[in-house]
């Protein structure tokens, strides 16, 4: 069975219903009506037999057949609006990608897990998705050639009033030339600092060259400057020097330099800085992930994809690496104990976890906003769905260090720089002992390879930075790594005082 009108043809045919009566039967199905559905049962058993001499038992599995398809099925006309959606969404998305999922992306606005999920669509795509730009941001996501910028009504803090201002005046006299064009130029009305900082702090005028700190820094001196300029404006009030002097030739966007102390000072916010901001302001993260350093190495550590623990069996393990975030903390109710709520995120989805009472008092000090850690427990399935509970928490950079075997380089046995691969890999290594066995592998005809250790003496204390600087070497082909076995210490166990 497929359709409904299936289900009322068999009831019509094989048990003498009428179309009113196999209507019925349809909406019982449909409301899962375990009362209605015991009276048709009999009802179709009693017809089948008088119509077509069908003895019970073969009607009852008939039945059951009928029955099972009320869990999945619908009716014919809804089944064909749905193919013609999916043939057109199918269309535009092989099509005309870049616009198709800057649509999707639009039409999950402020759904961070939605958006973080479409954002890893884009990138499996090949596309990138960039972080808000004012001169190059509309309100939603906007197609950008072959990539995709934020849309300035998305920034938290931001909205739409700003945002089309902000687009109407660019529109009007073109391109903003650097923070202080900007400031001078829009409708002091729409902005604030609020605005003007979440703007700074997601990016919106990197393309300046201006550092983020500094221009945050510089918020409360340019909004008094534009609001004196604007009230100067509205008095018609000009500066009597400025009348006499002869006007300046026009500066063209390249020129123009923007006048606060120090715009491109290397003082600026650190990468973890920019990605909490990133996080908070829009959702995800925009000039790179957290995790990226991590790359590979996470993959091995985790024993299941983030987006298949809640599909696990009941009391199964894990270990999984990630981002920390929305980290609630409670009391537990029993004895006033403090436990915590939070979210861990990989770069392709995030997913709830707990930390209980015993496991917060050992690890929860491991437990930091925007920080990346290791975590390792099990899955409690209930009547209410599956609870992933955390045992263990630690830093993920140590437990890389102690988890992680051996790392066998698989390289290219004719690549023209493997000579200066190996110094580079001797130059990385020394300096960072620890007790990861170090291997190589020539990778030959038909993905074999022959396999040797290296000396001892360079067993290494893994490092994500490090280890990401090897793999980009062109002379490695890939890398295969070794990982200890998932081990969860004892829980606890309360007995007897004796």
């Amino acid at each position: 069975m497929v359709y409904q009108e299936q289900v009322m043809e068999s009831a019509k045919v094989i048990a003498g219903y009428t179309l009113g009566g196999a209507d019925m039967l349809r909406r019982a199905m449909g409301k899962k009506d375990v009362e209605a559905m015991a009276k048709e049962r009999i009802k179709f058993v009693e017809g089948a037999k008088r119509v077509n001499d069908i003895d019970a038992t073969t009607a009852d599995s008939i039945f059951d057949i009928l029955n099972k398809f009320a869990g999945y099925g619908f009716n014919k006309s809804h089944s064909a609006a749905y193919a013609v959606l999916s043939y057109q969404t199918g269309y535009l998305k092989a099509n005309y990608p870049v616009e198709f999922m800057a649509a999707m992306l639009s039409s999950e606005l402020g759904n961070a897990d939605k958006v973080a999920h479409f954002v890893a669509e884009c990138e499996s795509m090949g596309m990138t998705v960039l972080g808000p730009d004012v001169n190059e941001s509309r309100e939603m996501f906007t197609p950008v050639g072959a990539r995709i910028r934020f849309g300035l009504a998305g920034i938290k803090g931001v909205g739409a009033q700003a945002a089309e201002k902000i687009i109407e005046e660019r529109e009007a006299n073109g391109a903003y030339a650097d923070f202080e064009d900007f400031i001078t130029r829009v409708d002091a009305r729409a902005l604030n600092k609020r605005v003007l900082e979440h703007l700074i702090k997601t990016g919106g005028f990197d393309f300046s060259g201006a550092s983020r700190k500094a221009l945050t820094e510089s918020i409360d001196a340019a909004l008094a400057t534009a609001a004196a300029a604007a009230r100067d404006k509205a008095a018609g009030q000009n500066n009597f020097l400025d009348m006499l002097a002869e006007p300046e030739p026009a500066e063209s966007a390249e020129t123009l330099k923007f006048k606060t102390k120090n715009p491109k000072s290397e003082d600026d916010f650190t990468p973890a800085e920019k990605f909490t901001f990133e996080k908070e302001l829009l959702g995800f993260y925009v000039s790179g992930h957290p995790m990226n350093t991590y790359r590979g190495l996470a993959e091995a550590l985790d024993t299941y994809p983030v987006d298949v623990l809640t599909t696990l069996e009941d009391r199964e393990d894990f270990r999984l690496c990630g981002i920390a975030g929305s980290i609630t903390k409670r009391l537990s109710k029993k004895d006033n104990r403090p436990w915590a709520m939070f979210t861990l995120a990989t770069r392709k989805a995030s997913v709830a976890l707990n930390m209980f009472a015993d496991a917060y008092e050992s690890d929860g000090e491991a437990l930091i906003a925007e920080t990346p850690v290791i975590v390792q427990g099990n899955i409690i399935v209930g009547n209410d769905g599956a609870r992933i509970n955390v045992r263990e928490c630690r830093p993920l950079d140590g437990a890389i260090a102690s988890n992680v075997r051996r790392i066998i380089w698989l390289l290219h046995p004719d690549h023209p720089q493997l000579s200066e691969f190996f110094t580079f890999l001797r130059s990385s290594l020394d300096g960072q002992s620890g007790s990861t066995q170090v291997s190589l592998g020539f990778l030959f005809e038909d993905r074999v390879a022959s396999v040797a250790d290296v000396s001892n003496a360079l067993s290494w204390k893994v490092n994500g930075e490090t280890f990401q600087q090897i793999r980009a070497h062109p002379a490695v082909a890939g890398v295969q790594i070794e990982v200890k076995p998932l081990e969860l210490k004892q829980e606890k166990r309360w007995g007897k005082k004796r």
